[in-house]
C-alpha cells in the first residue's frame, strides 16, 4: 500500500512540475524570436561547446598570458568604529513594588473565588446529583 502511494505521489510531483514548467515558460512564437534576436538558436548548438577541458584551458592561457584583464573589486563602505560603552545596553526602567504587590493580590483573591465557587458547586451536587445541569464539577 506504501508503494502504491509513493508511486501515485511521484506521478502526481511529474505532472505537476511539467504543467508548471509549461506555464512559466509559454511556448509562443514571441518566446522563440526573442530568443533568437538574443543570439540563442538550438540549430547552432552543439553539444562539444561545453566541455570544461576547453574552459579551463582558455583561463589558464588568459592568466599566464602576462596580460591580465583589470579587474575592479568594489569596495566597502567605510565604517566610523567607536567605543562601545555597556552602560547604553542596560535597561532603563524602575520596578513599582506597590502595583506588583497589588497584582499579586488580585491573582490570589480571583483563586480563593474560584475556590470557593468549586466548593460550592461540589456542595449543590451533593445534595441533589440529579438537578445539576451539565457535568459533575470536579
Amino acid at each position: 500500500m506504501r508503494f502504491v502511494i509513493l508511486v501515485a505521489g511521484a506521478a502526481a510531483t511529474g505532472a505537476l512540475s511539467v504543467s508548471a514548467i509549461q506555464t512559466m515558460i509559454p511556448k509562443t512564437a514571441q518566446t522563440f524570436q526573442a530568443v533568437r534576436a538574443l543570439g540563442g538558436d538550438l540549430v547552432d548548438f552543439k553539444l562539444s561547446e561545453i566541455n570544461p577541458v576547453k574552459a579551463y584551458e582558455e583561463v589558464m592561457r588568459q592568466i599566464t598570458s602576462g596580460n591580465p584583464r583589470p579587474i575592479s573589486f568594489p569596495t566597502p563602505p567605510t565604517f566610523n568604529m567607536t567605543p562601545i560603552n555597556p552602560n547604553s545596553f542596560r535597561p532603563s526602567f524602575k520596578l513599582d513594588d506597590r502595583d506588583i504587590q497589588r497584582a499579586v493580590a488580585a491573582g490570589i483573591n480571583s483563586r480563593i473565588q474560584q475556590d470557593i465557587r468549586r466548593a460550592q458547586d461540589l456542595a449543590a451536587y451533593g445534595r441533589n446529583p440529579m438537578g445539576w445541569h451539565g457535568p459533575p464539577p470536579h
